[in-house]
């Protein structure tokens, strides 16, 4: 009973403290300045409110993940004004973002959001805010999720296209802004072009009868593919489920699509976004008229062929709704055709199959680059291509592979053809050799890179996915295999197997001009991902801090003090997260709030100022969030800075040279819950010394078996750690970062 009148106070408290914020219909919240001067921000914007509104989409559909939420679900809920019964209408519509920043100052996910179901009548607190153009509503804390009864699933209205977007996909902000938010429903349109991105997700876009485009996206889990597992507790594919969508060919007709409006800001509004976008949340929200001949499981073998080998290519194509009439591939090894050139030949069904054809390319010289695209077209004369093409492109779109005698380089798997820069290994198991340029030892980046010996471009590739990464040291020589993945146009190996080569070498960084806005623009650094290089004046001058903080952890540096955002380069230091992956390593951060935020920083913060300069600044170049970015290292990564650092923290990290000659020191598992288990060839009775962030020793252990040195962490909480190891001497080996997770 306690317990029972305690949580009624607390109940009573949070509805006396949202009893101050005035009421505000979802219509008014969507009223906007200026409409007619392309100011589509809601009149309440920046408000915190109380509303009301009838739940349209169930809370376990939402799927959107984020590293910086407690549990990883950032919940959206989209709401409909409660005036005529919930039926849609113009401004009706309201996304809830239902999280909340709790007493210890994390985001948390409100536990209320995912159990909402369509037609739940709900009461919310909270302010109004955007995020790219489009209206949200925050949840203010833990309460502010209220229901106040319940109704009949709302409904979708018709809306054309040309009232959403243009012939560009560029939003019409005066027409399309009142279905923001909404429950709409799109008739007769066509699939023009199909867009595969990170981590397996996948988008497409549709066209009307007048060409008008809209981008179907997927924020729920009806649009989440079978590479997603769900971050949703209450998600109806279960705890563990996947997605299951399976993308639509181009030229795929569907009498109806439905789904909820939200913005991407572009045209008039600002922004480089994809205009009005509308984003399914039930499988019968895709109504299929006619479809293509659907191609996939498409293979080749081999991956990488020698000067002697035939390339055998593989593909299943089936048709929904008749019968394959004809298959062809085009291919060729002249990298001058254009593909429309391509010489075509039949591509003929396998023995004993009904669904799998098959061609064998010829086998070519060492070095040749070959490409190839697959056609089929169906009885009634749809046809579709592999890789996918867009509606109105003319010509095919292709795959190529480099005939290699002496296996690929990670040129080769960094160097594309295509025009979204995908690697052409994608999805592929490569083997690959390259330096370590950055390592997860002290003083160092906290990830893998590795970069070819060979200095011209696309030689840096990141490196994830197996513990024995953690062993290696910056400068090694390695041999790594695994799977090319794309992270949101980032091209990264998941390994599987990775080798130490015994020999070591120095990457010497390539020099940048951070103010390089053409070839920024242009494209061009992108032969420089994940590569080592240096930011610096090609004058020989100073490069300066100019803007101290863009977000989320970046600053800017450029040649000269004034130049704006459009003449620098980004640098981003302090932050380990799902959606940052930069060094602990670095005092020179944007807010010391990252002390202790998005991972623990090893060295004490050092806020960023436009006062700052220096002669150089070294990382590796990363790209995410559209933009390129230098990940310095450490410390001594900034050249003739103008404020000193920790001395401490401006050592080199520690080489192979140091190290090796010494020992190699093998620290595993890491992460462990348990125990460390710590092994030395040609050391005994080694020792182990535990510090914590402070630098205070918290743990001590010695080898009983004399070999092995077994560390009990049992008894530590949840974190980051160092762990310096000693000989019997008491001469360090070696000092590691070590976690604990339980």
């Amino acid at each position: 009973m306690k317990k029972l009148v305690l949580l009624a106070l607390a109940l009573g408290f949070a509805m006396v403290a949202h009893a101050q914020y005035p009421f505000v219909s979802i219509t008014q919240i969507n009223q906007p300045i200026d409409l007619a001067n392309c100011n589509d921000t809601s009149m309440v914007y920046g408000d915190t409110v109380k509303t009301v509104g009838v739940v349209v989409t169930d809370g376990g559909l939402s799927e959107v993940a984020s590293g910086s939420v407690i549990g990883g679900l950032r919940p959206f809920i989209f709401l409909v004004d409660t005036a005529n019964g919930g039926a849609p209408g113009p401004y009706k519509g309201l996304e809830m973002m239902a999280i909340y920043e709790n007493a210890q100052g994390a985001f948390q996910a409100n536990s209320l959001a995912t159990q909402l179901f369509a037609g739940d009548i709900i009461e919310v607190t909270g302010y109004i805010s955007a995020f790219e153009n489009s209206n949200q509503l925050t949840t203010l804390d833990a309460n502010s999720i209220v229901i106040v009864g319940s109704a009949s699933a709302p409904n979708s209205t018709v809306v054309p296209v040309s009232d959403l977007n243009d012939q560009n996909r560029v939003n019409n902000v005066q027409d399309g802004n009142q279905w923001e938010g909404s429950f709409v429903e799109l008739q007769n349109v066509t699939v023009t072009n199909v867009i595969p991105f990170g981590n397996g997700r996948v988008s497409f876009d549709v066209a009307d009868g007048s060409g008008n485009v809209l981008n179907v996206s997927d924020r729920f889990l009806a649009q989440k593919t079978s590479a997603h597992q769900v971050v949703n507790p209450n998600s109806p594919a279960g705890a563990n489920g996947t997605g299951s969508f399976v993308a639509p060919v181009p030229g795929t007709f569907y009498n109806s699509l439905k789904g909820v409006i939200r913005q991407s800001g572009n045209g008039c509004t600002g922004g480089g976004g994809r205009g009005f976008e509308i984003n399914p949340f039930d499988d019968s929200h895709y109504n299929v008229g006619f479809a293509p001949p659907f191609i996939s499981e498409v293979d080749r073998d081999p991956v990488v062929p020698n000067a002697n080998q035939d390339v055998d290519i593989v593909a299943t194509i089936t048709d929904l709704d008749g019968s394959v009439d004809s298959v062809a591939i085009g291919w060729a090894a002249d990298t001058s055709l254009s593909t429309l050139a391509f010489p075509v030949f039949n591509m003929p069904l396998a023995l004993g199959s009904v669904d799998e054809y098959e061609f064998s390319i010829p086998k070519q010289a060492n070095g040749t680059i070959v490409r190839y695209y697959i056609y089929a077209e169906d009885n009634e004369g749809n046809v579709s291509y592999y890789p996918n093409k867009p509606f109105s492109q003319p010509e095919p779109n292709y795959e190529f592979y480099t005939v290699r005698n002496n296996g690929l380089t990670i040129a080769d798997v960094q160097f594309s053809l295509a025009g979204n820069g995908e690697s052409p290994y994608l999805g592929k198991t490569v083997t690959v050799k390259g330096v370590v340029t950055a390592s997860t030892k002290p003083h160092d980046l906290g990830y893998v890179y590795i970069q070819d010996t060979a200095s011209g471009p696309y030689t840096g590739i990141s490196l994830v996915g197996n513990p024995n990464l953690a062993n290696l040291f910056r400068n090694e020589w390695i041999e790594v295999s695994g799977d090319v993945q794309e992270n949101f146009g980032f091209t990264q190996i998941a390994v599987s197997n990775v080798t130490r080569l015994n020999t070591y070498n120095t990457i010497q960084p390539l020099s940048i001009d951070p103010s390089d806005s053409a070839a920024y623009a242009n494209g061009e650094w992108e032969k420089y991902e994940s590569m080592l290089v240096k930011f610096e004046n090609p004058n020989g001058g100073k490069i300066y801090i100019t803007n101290p903080d863009v977000n989320f952890g970046d600053y800017m540096v450029g040649t000269d003090p004034n130049f704006g955002i459009n003449k620098s380069a980004r640098v981003l230091a302090g932050r380990q997260s799902s959606s940052a992956a930069s060094s602990l390593w670095v005092q020179l951060v944007t807010d010391s709030v990252y002390e202790t935020t998005d991972g623990a920083m090893f060295v004490g913060p050092i806020e960023t100022s436009d006062t700052m300069n220096m002669d150089a600044v070294v990382g590796v170049l990363s790209y995410g969030f559209s933009n390129y970015r230098l990940l310095p290292r450490a410390n001594d990564d900034f050249i003739g800075l103008n404020v000193e650092l920790d001395s401490a923290a401006r050592a080199n990290p520690f080489s192979v040279e140091e190290v090796v000659s010494v020992a190699r020191v093998e620290v595993y598992p890491n992460p462990a819950s348990e125990w460390f288990k710590v092994t030395s060839a040609g050391h005994t009775n080694m020792s182990a010394d535990i510090y914590d962030l402070n630098g205070r020793v918290i743990l001590s252990s010695n080898s009983s078996n004399g070999e092995e040195l077994e560390v009990n962490v049992s008894g530590l909480t949840n974190g980051i750690y160092l762990m310096r190891i000693l000989d019997r001497d008491g001469n360090v080996l070696s000092t590691q970062k070590v976690i604990v997770r339980k």
